[in-house]
This record gives C-alpha cells, sequence and structure tokens, in this order.
C-alpha cells in the first residue's frame, strides 16, 4: 500500500509540475478578471456621469392618462393609483434640479367602465438612471355621482 501512494507522487512529476503551474497561471487569470469588472463599472460610471456633481433624488411618478371613461362613470378620487408612487433617479445634479417627476407610459381609459390594473413602464429621461422601471397603475372606475 505505501509503494503505491510512494509510486503515485514519484511518477510523472514533470507532468504534475507542468499541471501545477497551469493551474496557478488561471488561478491568478481568473483573479484578475474578476477584480476588473469593479473597475470597468466605475470607467463606465465616469462617462456617463461627470466626474463631479452626482446627486440621487426621489422623484413622484405621474400615471399619463389617455381617452375618456364610459358615459356615467368617474376615476374614484380624481386620479389613478400608484404602486410604487416614488423611483430613486441618478444624474448629474444640474439635471436633476429641473426634474420634478417621471411620468408613465400613456394608459388608455377609453370605453372603460370597471376598475383595472395594469403594469405600465416609465418613460426614460435622458441622462438619468432611474431604479423602477415601471409601475402598477390602478384605475379605480366608480359610477358617477350627480351633482344637484
Amino acid at each position: 500500500m505505501i509503494k503505491i501512494i510512494i509510486r503515485f507522487f514519484t511518477e510523472n512529476i514533470g507532468l504534475k509540475v507542468i499541471a501545477l503551474m497551469l493551474a496557478l497561471i488561471l488561478w491568478f487569470y481568473v483573479d484578475k478578471e474578476i477584480n476588473k469588472g469593479p473597475e470597468e463599472e466605475m470607467q463606465f460610471l465616469k462617462k456617463i456621469f461627470p466626474s463631479e456633481g452626482i446627486t440621487a433624488k426621489r422623484l413622484a411618478i405621474k400615471p399619463m392618462i389617455e381617452g375618456e371613461l364610459r358615459s356615467g362613470y368617474e376615476i374614484e378620487g380624481g386620479k389613478p393609483t400608484l404602486s410604487p408612487e416614488y423611483c430613486l433617479a441618478v444624474g448629474s445634479k444640474d439635471l436633476l434640479e429641473k426634474i420634478s417627476a417621471a411620468s408613465t407610459a400613456p394608459v388608455n381609459i377609453d370605453g372603460a367602465f370597471r376598475t383595472f390594473s395594469k403594469s405600465v413602464p416609465l418613460r426614460p429621461i435622458p441622462g438619468v438612471y432611474m431604479e423602477s422601471t415601471s409601475t402598477k397603475v390602478t384605475v379605480t372606475i366608480q359610477k358617477a355621482t350627480r351633482a344637484e
């Protein structure tokens, strides 16, 4: 038994040394590639945003409604509800100071008479990264109350 173990370690020494060297080279290469990821991300962000003045801002989301409800119906509370109601935006300080809200793609309510929910994408804002890319719009519809 001991002879087998000794033979395992002493035969083909050259091949075993080469295999060990290749394993070490591969180890260092993979380690370098893994550590290169965050550096590339930072370089990408520096290209998109200026080095100074990057900030984050919480933007309210405003739904864009198109069309008219069926006659005799109205939106409860006068406006739809959103989930989430806000999104986090990251961009240059100068640009975000000019922006007060993010908006959704149009939600068509033409001829609707029942409550519905729909996942709607947010409209992109050039030069701004937004954490959320969509929101759930719920349009609660009720029979119109007649004012007398």
